[in-house]
């Protein structure tokens, strides 16, 4: 079955949304039962400490993230259940395509519930800070390793302790902020326009107004530019090496350069295995509070990062019928979709099993299965991407 029937359903209503995207940023599909842990635990920057690992593949938390788990084999309960009565803290790094990544986030689980062997001890834990291994070792099963808690360095603005004081009174001003750092960046050997480039405020603004059209739909996007800068690089639906290279600046302003260079250049996905094109990146939307791409976890306790699109073509669907079991959109019903060309798996259709929401139907698509490249061009985006392992995945469902 091709999607164009689907397809039809979506352009018709992605202008009148009635879904809570609340109700996905809760993971409700965990169960609503989970006990809640209170209070948030903060490292001191730059501290040198030892952490419990939790190693995943081609996972990239970045801090702000909701990691949602559901885990089964005894070695990794038992390390869950030792930060939970400790201070609720652990790693979560990434495994490549041939080695182990040494950058990291620390997860804070904020709920969690032991359930039966057919259930799972589940988690809710949420990225908090950045992390470098110095150090690991393994025994019975069980990672952790020495690392340190990496501090994030703000430059402030550029020039700032080179400018003309006497105009402090009107830089407050938005209507003459731009002709007095022009004025300021007469007295130095730098063009203005390169100076802007470094301006963490501009680039904040900047990000803010290519995500115009997610922020109309209801995703919260952050002001501070710290906070931007994880959230653009956990929702832009980017290759392994490309997110953890944005993990591995310790400012925010590099970082924010990067991502703007990701979001104005007129982009697209294609399928990651046989380049297929599939849709555009403009076609994002928001099912999510936190953003057009959220992690998820499936009954078998596999993650997936997963992108909502409005549009998309060159896929098929399943020949089974809609489920709305474990279901990480409440009200929605998923049915596998594959690659019309390679049969890859991609992700899912949701269609809606009320008639009164909107949309009638999206596409939910894996962040694994996907890869982006400029409109028009050959050039993509994956680098030997560790994505194309075909190592930790499933067949697929819920």
């Amino acid at each position: 079955m091709e999607n164009t029937e689907a397809e039809n359903d979506v352009q018709q209503s992605n202008d009148n949304n009635t879904f809570d995207i609340t109700l996905s940023s809760t993971h409700s599909y965990l169960g609503n039962n989970l006990e809640e842990l209170r209070g948030r635990t903060l490292l001191d920057e730059g501290i040198y400490m030892n952490l419990p690992l939790l190693i995943k593949q081609s996972v990239v938390l970045f801090p702000g993230q909701t990691l949602p788990l559901t885990v089964f084999d005894r070695q990794t309960i038992e390390m869950l259940q030792q930060c939970i009565n400790k201070n609720r803290i652990f790693g979560v790094v990434c495994r490549g395509y041939d080695n182990l990544i040494s950058i990291g986030t620390t997860a804070e689980i904020y709920e969690y519930i032991e359930g039966s062997p057919m259930e799972g001890f589940r988690i809710k834990a949420k990225g908090r800070q950045r992390f470098k291994i110095l150090h690991i070792t393994q025994g019975y099963g069980k990672y952790s390793a020495n690392v340190k808690i990496v501090p994030e360095i703000n430059l402030g603005l550029p020039l700032w302790e080179a400018r003309n004081r006497s105009l402090d009174n009107l830089r407050q001003q938005s209507i003459i902020r731009e002709k007095i750092e022009r004025y300021d960046s007469i007295s130095t050997q730098w063009p203005s326009w390169l100076i802007k480039r470094y301006n963490i405020n501009k680039l904040t603004e900047k990000i803010h107004m290519n995500l115009d059209f997610i922020e109309k739909k209801g995703s919260h996007i952050p002001n501070d530019p710290i906070e931007l800068s994880f959230w653009v690089g956990q929702n832009l639906p980017l290759v392994d090496n490309k997110r953890i290279a944005l993990l591995n600046y310790d400012c925010a302003i590099p970082r924010l350069q990067k991502e703007l260079n990701y979001l104005i250049k007129d982009r697209c996905f294609v399928c990651n295995k046989c380049n297929l094109f599939i849709g555009k990146q403009s076609d994002m939307f928001p099912m999510n509070r936190e953003g057009p791409q959220g992690t998820y976890c499936n009954l078998g306790g596999f993650l997936y990062e997963t992108v909502t699109l409005y549009k998309a073509q060159g896929l098929i669907l399943s020949g089974n019928e809609p489920s709305s079991e474990y279901s990480w959109f409440p009200g929605y019903a998923w049915t596998i979709v594959t690659c019309q060309q390679c049969q890859n798996h991609m992700g899912w259709l949701f269609t809606a099993e009320n008639n009164n929401l909107r949309p009638k139907s999206f596409w939910g698509l894996t962040r694994r299965g996907l890869r982006s490249k400029r409109i028009g061009t050959k050039e993509t985006d994956y680098e030997e991407s560790f994505d194309r392992s075909d190592s930790d995945t499933d067949y697929g469902g819920f």
